[in-house]
């Protein structure tokens, strides 16, 4: 997380909070993965209801976090990443004459 060392009378206030979105899924013993990241600007803090850094919970964070993110877009986005890897609609082949050759 990204802290103001001083904001007015505040110390050590969350301005950013860098975080990973990830899901898994196993299909047929496979386990596939699909991850999504980014930073959070948290808005400017409440003196009235201020937590000091050292006492912030994880909770506290992820609610935060669940007040800016589109938490079930990005859940679903998650699962069509996922969807494809198990069943690609899109895929890299080598041409022929480009395969790698053994030694001559």
């Amino acid at each position: 997380m990204d802290c103001l060392l001083q904001n007015g009378n505040l110390t050590n206030v969350v301005t950013n909070v860098h975080w990973r979105f990830k899901g898994t899924q196993v299909h047929e013993g496979v386990t596939y993965t699909a991850e999504q990241y980014g930073v959070t600007y948290v808005g400017e803090p409440n003196e009235e209801d201020f937590v000091v850094y050292e006492d912030l919970t994880e909770e506290e964070v992820v609610g935060w976090l669940a007040l800016f993110l589109d938490i079930p877009a990005m859940t679903q986005a998650l699962q069509d990443n996922i969807d494809k890897q198990i069943n690609p609609v899109v895929v890299t082949r080598v041409p022929s004459w480009n395969q790698p050759q053994g030694p001559q």
